[in-house]
């Protein structure tokens, strides 16, 4: 890869020497000076980009605000899921159960084929007077919500087949209304991504989510079973849409232009790819248990819930800002996506790394109480998920970057071999139970991550040693809260007083941690000030 003539990272090119060490980068303040978001974080609508002046520290404060408003919306969405997960298991007989978590894949891989990377592409963009293209993908968008809808209409029977769901076809039908919803909103929703209008985006995030709770457990209790899930979904999007359209302003024209279309699809098709295929990467269990071991199905969605709510939430919350970040950064050429790179993944694994060994010395407590179950078999997939969530995790900081910098291509390309493969190991295995799922997942995503980790090294010239350096620091956390929390694990029965005398335990052994680690303590500094302005 070789800087442009503006000292920006250019797609597609071959690398140039660069210096190894990096020092540590205020990533939000080097964001700020690119002048992607005022003091106000205003929303793009039909207007032009707005021109915010190099102002890092107080448009950085912003940024850094934003993440925390980031956090709210992604809390209440997995809080509201695991809520649901949790109430949903004690009322819903097995076979309703089994239709919810069904709905909720479906739904998942919907939401992601309906935007085949026309958002993440205006993102992408950085240029000012977006407004034809916005429209444009709008138009767009609008053809590709059409064919999915139909499609979600007739495919429903072989849903149902297929997870052995026989009776539930008007159920899986009635998603054709949520794929609409969806569809509808995708563009105008991305609008949010670009500005960095997170406090906004916090507000329509909670509403909707409020209301999938609210009307979901409104109906179960007045006894409509199955349905009661997918209705609350539909009220769910339809705030979702009312909301953000009334927010962004978003006054839709049917344009087309056929070299905007060429020019975005030339990005979005590989961010599109992708998507997809990271979702079966992350997903595609669901697929295998729910017809190999429809008996286990609603065991490994327990399983995953809570690891996935603890921290996919916060890595969610942070990708959600480090792509525009990113996207803003590369401007400033390779060294500065090197240095960023590097704290990028120091932040994650000092998140990650120790709370997904937390939460595998908590499943068991986990499992009895939100579920009411004992089950040996939960518990063991909970904890290896848990510790396949580290590992996911650190995948956050490079993949970001790699869409970022426009080479979404290159996670396809890996993708495209890993996927196939997972699943069929995953496909071999299940018979056996999901507990041999949740293993082929565990090796795949290390596999995966330090590929993905060799391939952005080479990009942008960074050092390995320095990205090992970047993960000690987690590391050693994670290290002093097994010490703490293990004896305490290995002494008690599970129940609720056991979860509490973990979590404390485990949170003395972060502070020592902590204390332990100087690159630890100026990381949280760095964090608390920011977040303080």
């Amino acid at each position: 890869m070789t800087e442009g003539d503006s000292g920006g990272l250019q797609p597609e090119e071959a690398s140039e020497e660069a210096s190894e060490e990096a020092s540590r980068p205020d990533l939000i303040g080097e964001f700020a000076a690119s002048g992607l978001v005022d003091a106000e974080g205003a929303a793009l609508g039909d207007q032009e980009t707005q021109d915010a002046g190099p102002n890092p520290e107080s448009i950085g404060t912003t940024a850094s605000r934003g993440f925390l408003w980031a956090n709210v919306g992604v809390f209440t969405r997995y809080m509201s899921a695991l809520l649901l997960a949790a109430v949903l298991a004690r009322t819903l007989s097995t076979a309703d159960y089994a239709v919810m978590v069904t709905l909720m894949v479906v739904t998942f891989y919907f939401d992601n084929a309906l935007d085949l990377g026309m958002g993440a592409a205006l993102v992408y963009e950085q240029e000012t007077g977006i407004s034809e293209r916005v429209q444009v993908a709008f138009t767009a968008n609008l053809g590709v919500t059409a064919v999915l809808a139909v499609f979600s209409f007739f495919v429903a029977p072989l849903i149902t087949a297929y997870y052995h769901l026989d009776g539930y076809t008007d159920i899986f039908r009635a998603l054709t209304v949520v794929v609409i919803l969806s569809g509808l909103t995708t563009i105008p929703w991305s609008l949010f991504m670009r500005s960095m209008n997170f406090k906004a985006r916090a507000g329509v995030e909670v509403s909707r989510d409020l209301t999938r709770v609210g009307v979901t457990l409104g109906l179960v209790a007045a006894g409509k079973g199955a349905w009661s899930v997918i209705l609350g979904m539909i009220a769910a999007y339809s705030v979702w849409f009312v909301l953000t359209w009334l927010v962004v302003q978003f006054r839709p024209r049917l344009r087309w232009n056929l070299v905007i279309v060429k020019e975005l699809f030339a990005y979005a098709w590989r961010m599109a790819g992708t998507r997809l295929l990271g979702v079966l990467a992350l997903n595609g269990d669901y697929i295998v248990v729910g017809n190999r071991r429809p008996d286990q199905y609603p065991l490994y969605y327990q399983a995953f819930r809570l690891p996935e709510f603890i921290l996919g939430a916060q890595l969610n919350a942070m990708s959600a800002v480090l792509f525009p970040m990113y996207s803003r950064i590369r401007a400033e050429g390779k060294v500065a996506m090197r240095d960023a790179l590097y704290k990028a993944l120091r932040l994650v694994a000092l998140f990650s790394i120790p709370v997904g060994i937390g939460l595998a010395l908590l499943a068991r407590d986990g499992i009895l109480l939100m579920y009411g179950s004992d089950s040996a078999v939960s518990v063991q997939t909970m904890q290896i998920l848990s510790v396949t969530g580290c590992v996911v995790g650190l995948g956050y900081a490079t993949g970001d970057l790699l869409f970022a910098i426009g080479r979404p291509g290159v996670m396809v390309r890996i993708n495209s071999v890993m996927v196939p493969l997972m699943l069929g190991a995953m496909w071999i295995v299940a018979p056996y139970g999901i507990v041999w799922v949740a293993t082929v997942h565990l090796v795949t995503a290390v596999v995966f991550t330090i590929i993905r980790q060799l391939v952005v090294n080479r990009i942008v010239d960074a050092n390995a040693l320095t990205v090992v350096k970047a993960l000690i620091p987690g590391v050693i956390v994670a290290l002093c809260v097994l010490a703490c929390a293990l004896p305490v694990r290995l002494a008690t029965q599970a129940g609720f007083v056991s979860m509490l005398l973990i979590l404390l335990a485990g949170a003395v052994g972060g502070l020592i941690g902590v204390g332990l680690s100087r690159s630890a303590r100026y990381e949280l500094r760095d964090v608390i000030s920011k977040v303080r302005g």
